[in-house]
């Protein structure tokens, strides 16, 4: 049987393998998620490894960072497509307001999108723009522990991600999501 740390290094080392979609699914079988109870493992900056979509966006790529930024407790997040290492919120950004619907799945509401930018001076750059038809989602949440997250869409893609420790990016986050 193999294990979360299994699962870890292999999508560090092979992140298109196959064989993550099997041992995804055997770590789902005995996991017990409750959002009253694991909310605040949730809350950080979480990488996307591995998805069973054929969309570009939700696929993995060496020279792309792309984020899931989560704060469960004020009920926001962003999805972000950002060049790697680069600690600044900045590049292709969907913000999305959470909601619990139960004790397994999260609801997402995506509500602004588009380009964010560096700081020039003071002045930030952003071609971000409200969302004018709803765009709702859910997530349920099927494994979760401090250091990776397994969950299915609501269109039945199954995603795996890891936790990123980056105190700064998430305290980024904190300040742009005050504006919206």
């Amino acid at each position: 049987m193999e294990s979360e740390d299994d699962l870890l290094k292999l999508i560090h080392k092979s992140p298109n393998s196959e064989r993550i979609k099997a041992i995804a699914e055997q770590l789902e079988i005995d996991h017990n998620f409750s959002y009253s109870n694991d909310k605040n493992y949730l809350e950080g900056v979480w990488e996307l490894r591995w998805s069973s979509s054929n969309s570009p966006f939700l696929k993995y790529s060496p020279f792309i960072d792309n984020l899931q930024i989560l704060d469960p407790f004020n009920l926001n997040g962003l999805n972000l497509l950002k060049p790697r290492g680069i600690k600044a919120v900045i590049g292709i950004g969907i913000l999305i307001s959470l909601y619990y619907i139960n004790e397994k799945k999260i609801g997402v509401n995506f509500t602004h999108a588009g380009v964010i930018g560096p700081k020039f001076g003071r002045k930030d750059i952003k071609a971000i723009k409200e969302i004018n038809n709803e765009q709702l989602g859910w997530l349920e949440i099927t494994y979760l522990s401090n250091r990776l997250r397994i969950c299915r869409g609501d269109k039945g893609t199954l995603f795996v991600l890891r936790k990123i420790n980056s105190p700064t990016l998430f305290k980024n986050f904190k300040e742009f999501i005050k504006i919206y």
